[in-house]
């Protein structure tokens, strides 16, 4: 494999399987920044949040489910499946839940939730993989600034409801054979 380093920085001279290689490794650099910053400053943290993860997170969703992105700040979706299905994407490295905008309920068909992780080769973990409305069951009600949040374990526990032909991909379908 090339050195996921090597290059330009544009995705239109980088592979899927590199792109997606160097990024794992610019996400790790953050990480340790992260963590010097916090040992600089005990005490204080210094998340990544807001819009770099919803990025980072629309970034990995596309690799482990061989998505198509849209372009950025779509209203109501994030990408579109093989099939054609609208997806939303919601990623944290939290541990309570995520927020989803009403905008999303009449554009995607599908949710796609990851739970980030901060530590390399700790893979992350797939919260919720299925059709939106089986997901908006875990809404609260819509806020003043037209999210409602959605419980991480509520959605896992709906996760655990999606009939397989619902997923919005099956990953071990995008696996190779192992033989």
């Amino acid at each position: 494999m090339a050195d996921p380093l090597a290059g330009q920085s544009g995705s239109a001279h980088i592979d899927h399987g590199d792109r997606t290689a160097r990024t794992a490794v610019l996400v790790d650099r953050l990480h340790a920044i992260v963590t010097e910053l916090e040992e600089m400053y005990p005490g204080r943290k210094f998340p990544l949040d807001g819009h770099l993860v919803g990025s980072i997170g629309e970034a990995a969703t596309e690799a482990l489910f061989d998505l198509t992105l849209v372009a950025a700040s779509s209203t109501g979706h994030d990408a579109i499946a093989k099939d054609g299905r609208r997806v939303e994407i919601k990623a944290t490295y939290g541990t309570r839940g995520v927020a989803i905008r009403k905008t999303s309920h009449a554009k995607a068909d599908a949710l796609i939730v990851l739970r980030l992780s901060r530590f390399p080769g700790v893979e992350d973990e797939v919260v919720f993989n299925g059709p939106l409305a089986v997901a908006s069951q875990a809404a609260e009600a819509v806020q003043s600034n037209g999210q409602a949040s959605m419980s991480l374990s509520r959605l896992r526990a709906l996760n655990e409801t999606v009939l397989p032909d619902h997923l919005t991909v099956d990953t071990e379908a995008l696996e190779p054979d192992a033989e």
